[in-house]
């Protein structure tokens, strides 16, 4: 009788698999605009909000690479999707992604993922975040991108980055030409993650702010031909900026906060 028990439970399990999978699936609807594709469940007034707002992004974003002819691409069929889950759980099942994310990029499948979500943090902040990944992998190619370049780029591009962050007078902080080597996505020590982050964006808008986006762009197509960071520097900042350590040089006097007395 147990071993009739378990048979017959696990067929209705095999029956039951079926129904619950279809209970849990996603019914999508569609807002489409020049350069995307939202899908949401039912939320009109949020995806137009977020399509109006990646329309904006993507002509900032594009501005500060210095690519005017940007407008012509993610058009028709290369629309890139937007993703807008339910809650948080379905985000983090159907993306495989951790219980701390709250979006990712897929440059691969041209698709942004999140969730509906309270407050203004993913309009302001998320969405132009995981934009500016998509947008420089396909300016450079994913393969040439450094992750101090896609992290920082992608910081700098979030709606309430008025200023180049500053960094302490004194206390922990990477070289420019360890910060650059680095591989974060390894590292346990939060300090350290969150260091590696907040340098990052602050050497990404010092180069923008300081030398206009028309030589960033330069920087980065520079890299997209496989050419090392010296290289990039020199041939989009001759002037300005021609090596690593005239970067580092600058970007400390620029941004080092006064000691505190």
């Amino acid at each position: 009788m147990p071993h009739r028990n378990i048979l017959l439970v696990l067929a209705g399990m095999t029956v039951l698999a079926p129904l619950l999978r279809a209970a849990e699936e996603v019914v999508w609807q569609k807002t489409a605009s020049t350069h995307f594709i939202v899908m949401h469940t039912g939320d009109e007034t949020l995806a137009k909000a977020v399509s109006e707002r990646a329309e904006s992004y993507y002509s900032t974003i594009a501005a500060d690479l210095g690519y005017t002819r940007y407008q012509n691409f993610w058009l028709w069929d290369k629309r890139v999707k937007i993703m807008i889950y339910p809650t948080a759980a379905a985000f983090a099942t159907a993306c495989n992604a951790p219980s701390w994310a709250a979006g990712r990029a897929n440059a691969k499948k041209h698709e942004i993922a999140s969730y509906k979500q309270s407050g203004e943090g993913f309009l302001s902040a998320l969405l132009p975040h995981e934009m500016s990944h998509l947008i420089l992998a396909d300016f450079i190619g994913e393969e040439n991108i450094p992750l101090w370049l896609t992290e920082g780029f992608a910081q700098w591009e979030e709606s309430d980055r008025k200023s180049i962050p500053a960094m302490p007078s004194s206390g922990q902080r990477f070289s420019l030409k360890d910060l650059m080597t680095m591989d974060i996505r390894r590292e346990a020590d939060r300090t350290r993650v969150g260091l590696f982050y907040a340098q990052s964006a602050s050497v990404v808008g010092f180069l923008i702010k300081t030398c206009g986006g028309e030589s960033f762009g330069k920087f980065c197509r520079t890299l997209r031909d496989g050419k090392p960071v010296e290289t990039a520097l020199a041939t989009a900042f001759p002037r300005d900026i021609p090596s690593l350590e005239t970067l580092e040089q600058k970007w400390l006097k620029a941004v080092t906060l006064p000691p505190k007395k």
